[in-house]
């Protein structure tokens, strides 16, 4: 995903860096039970990034919601793209168009 780690300071939680953004992780007894995104990444260009994620193994989903369209991995609301996958517990990320 392009994660740098960073120090946290505790041994149950990681830190990641992204550009001037920063990502935390940490074992929970919850994870994979959320059926929303648990992340969401505002991105230029969802079609890029989902290039560049599937040779390394991401998958994604696809879902049957109201005015969308899909075009390969990428959903369409109108102008606006989302692409959806899931991380090893379950955890729904996405990455959206940051302007439509």
């Amino acid at each position: 995903l392009g994660l740098t780690p960073s120090p946290s300071g505790e041994e149950s939680v990681l830190n990641y860096r992204s550009g001037k953004s920063s990502l935390m992780v940490y074992v929970s007894e919850f994870a994979g039970t959320n059926e929303a995104s648990a992340v969401t990444w505002i991105v230029d260009d969802v079609d890029r990034v989902v290039r560049q994620l599937k040779p390394k193994g991401v998958v994604f989903e696809h879902y049957d919601f109201p005015g969308t369209t899909r075009k390969g991995d990428v959903h369409f609301a109108g102008k606006l793209k989302n692409a959806w996958f899931k991380d090893p517990d379950g955890n729904i990320l996405a990455v959206v168009s940051s302007s439509p």
